[in-house]
């Protein structure tokens, strides 16, 4: 048995709001071919990819964590648009924005966290950091060397501005959740290891 565990740090999006993403996907599916569509509940805007982490450090990034999210009261933020990585020319992954009066918040969660998990010896991927909910992933070609098939260019720049004022409303963020991350023949499977609640205004002062 393994004695790590493949480990990322997120918000999740509550289920009245994972029906609405999962109606998306499957509009979506109607339109483009050769994209895997994420099936893994919840839906979640990942702070911190952290890879494969020791069983014995798990309890010490909880706690780094922990300490990193007192200050932050509880916010909103919104769900709203489509859009693709690295563009929609030339997609590998599309995914739905955020919006909202709590994105300030966010970005500030986002950097404690990943300073909070590098205090433990996980920094995280220093690429800027840009708020999305994960839709579906490109597939690769498949086979090898001149065996590879080739599939036609995608381009979902249409979709993109046909969905632009395409939105999933808004939700509460008052906690951030460690999971595991199980990969699988039929993709990924994700369980809580820890849960970590931003103050309430209470407790912070406000």
């Amino acid at each position: 048995m393994s004695d790590t565990t493949r480990t990322f740090i997120a918000i999740a999006v509550p289920d009245t709001l994972n029906l609405r993403l999962s109606r998306l996907q499957e509009q979506l599916a109607g339109e483009l071919a050769g994209v895997r569509w994420g099936m893994a509940l919840p839906f979640h805007v990942t702070l911190a990819f952290l890879g494969e982490v020791a069983h014995s450090d798990l309890v010490p990034v909880c706690r780094s964590v922990d300490e990193s999210v007192r200050t932050f009261s509880p916010f909103s933020l919104k769900l709203d648009g489509l859009g693709a990585f690295p563009d929609p020319a030339r997609p590998r992954v599309i995914w739905t924005g955020l919006s909202g009066p709590g994105i300030e918040n966010l970005m500030e969660l986002q950097a404690a966290v990943a300073k909070a998990v590098a205090r433990v010896n996980y920094p995280t991927d220093s690429k800027p950091f840009h708020p999305h909910v994960t839709l579906g992933r490109v597939e690769s070609p498949r086979g090898r060397g001149r065996h590879k098939i080739e599939a036609p260019a995608l381009d979902v720049s249409r979709l993109v501005n046909h969905y632009k004022t395409w939105h999933a409303g808004p939700f509460p963020v008052n906690q951030i959740v460690l999971y595991s991350s199980t990969l699988g023949r039929e993709g990924p499977t994700y369980a809580p290891l820890g849960h970590s609640v931003l103050a309430s205004k209470k407790d912070s002062g406000g």
